[in-house]
């Protein structure tokens, strides 16, 4: 895409954000610092009940890297609040600590949870997602979204889910934006799985994209962003020596730079060694990324779904 919109046009579906689950907000937080992303403040999720118009709480809480074309989330659970949603975060975070969530974000979400369900997903039930953030003018405003999201569970590949933004405005506040280290968007998520026909056919059937084999393996071209699927050997061949969790798992993250110059003086400031450092991209190792790879190649190279 040419454009820098945040949210699809009836129809189409972009590669919203993934997250992180971690165990540790501050430890995260500081990981992300030193990647160059300012994060908003720490903040609270509750569900609202559409009927009563209760905030009941969650179990989760996070911090958000925003960048000019999507996001990134750091996840972590909620002390003494226990639900379905904090045991499957913890039993996640004891697997590995990384990306564990995919979303993905349609102009509606109710017509896409019907769609869901009549092609055999289980869905669970409507999540109308609040947090009270600080909006740009200093007052105190309400974030609000949609969430459909897979059946724990149901879909190996991770915790896959779908979003609608009702309140962009003060998602993508301009203080808040990555800018110090050149990152423009997220373009692509690759992940590690021994059938990458089977998965990417699973994938497929949950966008409504067509998944197509490239020479590494199959892939999915979204209207936003890219889904990729190899296995781990895959992944060490194509990106330099990258390792990758033990599938299924999300192994990397694709993103466009707006200056490959910036970013690779500010990983340098960093202290950050990439893996990889070549004229078309740069391959951040799992130690650096918290848990996955992060490659990094120019705005409009062919990244930019």
């Amino acid at each position: 895409m040419s454009d820098d919109r945040q949210l699809p046009a009836p129809g189409e579906i972009f590669l919203d954000h993934v997250a992180w689950m971690v165990p540790d907000m501050d430890a995260a937080s500081a990981a992300f610092t030193r990647l160059g992303f300012p994060l908003t403040p720490y903040s609270v999720h509750g569900d609202r009940n559409t009927e009563t118009g209760e905030l009941v709480p969650t179990g989760s809480s996070n911090r958000l890297a925003m960048l000019p074309s999507g996001y990134l989330e750091i996840l972590t659970t909620v002390e003494g609040v226990d639900t379905d949603l904090t045991r499957h975060l913890r039993g996640c975070i004891e697997r590995h600590v990384g990306v564990h969530l995919v979303a993905f974000t349609v102009a509606d979400a109710e017509a896409e949870s019907e769609r869901l369900k009549a092609d055999g997903f289980e869905i669970l039930p409507t999540v109308n997602l609040r947090r009270t953030i600080e909006a740009e003018d200093g007052s105190e405003v309400e974030v609000a979204f949609t969430v459909i999201r897979a059946r724990f569970g149901s879909i190996p590949e991770g915790r896959i889910q779908t979003i609608a933004h009702h309140t962009p405005e003060h998602m993508w506040q301009g203080r808040y934006i990555a800018q110090d280290n050149g990152i423009h968007g997220l373009t692509e998520v690759v992940f590690a799985v021994d059938d990458p026909a089977a998965s990417a056919g699973r994938l497929a059937r949950f966008t409504q994209r067509p998944s197509r084999e490239g020479e590494a393996g199959p892939s999915i071209a979204l209207d936003r962003g890219r889904l990729r699927f190899l296995t781990p050997d895959a992944i060490a061949q194509a990106y330099d020596g990258l390792p990758a969790p033990a599938p299924p798992s999300v192994a990397a993250l694709a993103f466009s730079s707006a200056d490959m110059g910036k970013t690779r003086a500010f990983l340098d400031t960093s202290g950050i060694r990439p893996l990889a450092d070549a004229a078309d991209r740069i391959v951040i190792g799992p130690d650096d990324g918290l848990g996955v790879g992060l490659v990094v190649s120019p705005r409009g190279s062919g990244g930019d779904a």
